[in-house]
Parts: C-alpha cells; structure tokens; sequence
C-alpha cells in the first residue's frame, strides 16, 4: 500500500477480541470524556446514532475488565482506567478500523488519526 502508514503488529500476538460497544467504551475511558453512566451511554448514543441500554453498558464493562482492559480507579461510579493492554487492544482494534475503511488506498494517515485519539489520558498509573 503506497502512502499508507502501517503499524507493526507481531504475528504471535492473539487478535483482540471484543464487540463494537468494549471499543467505544475503551475509547472513552482512555480519552476521559464520561464521568457518568449517563454521560457514557449519551456519548455512545451520539458517536452511534442509537443508543445502548444500560445492561449492554454493564455487560460491556465487565467484559473489559474480565480481559485485563479496564480496572476501577478509586471504586466510585464510573471510575475507570486503561491498562496497557487495554490501550494495546483499543489502538490496534481502531487502527484497523481506520484501515478498512480506507480500503488499502492510504489517503487516511492512520498513525496521525490514532495519534488524535491520545488514549495516554486514561491509562491506569
């Protein structure tokens, strides 16, 4: 792909598994923009033109820290952050994303968009 910034991905590494909503859900904690169920599940409804309910919400959270994603910051509400795999999974699962929809024609930058998506902010300390 001519043009087209790739980001190494080792071939022993397992794909990572998780739905559409542990992407969003990851995204969000890693950026910190919901404080609040209320907030995340408005934030899913506006980036998906369709809300989620709040036992896909709960579902979703708990499947992200079954897998190591997530962990509670202090243990209060939605108090989440992302752990290095979790930052490892979300960066590889976007980058690919912006890949498809680019369609191998390397008109997206995709390591300048997932730059834009600084996932640093929510990493777990």
């Amino acid at each position: 792909m001519p043009g087209a910034d790739i980001l190494a991905i080792e071939s022993g590494d397992p794909f990572p598994p998780a739905q559409v909503l542990d992407l969003a859900v990851s995204v969000a904690i890693g950026r910190e923009l919901a404080t609040s169920e209320e907030e995340l599940l408005a934030l899913i409804r506006e980036w998906f033109l369709r809300p989620a309910s709040r036992s896909e919400l709960s579902a979703s959270l708990a499947r992200l820290q079954g897998k190591g994603w997530i962990r509670r910051s202090s243990g209060e509400g939605l108090d989440f952050c992302l752990t290095e795999a979790g930052v490892e999974a979300a960066t590889t699962l976007s980058g690919g994303m912006i890949r498809m929809i680019d369609r191998g024609r390397g008109h997206f930058k995709t390591a300048f968009l997932l730059q834009m998506l600084d996932l640093e902010k929510g990493k777990c300390p």
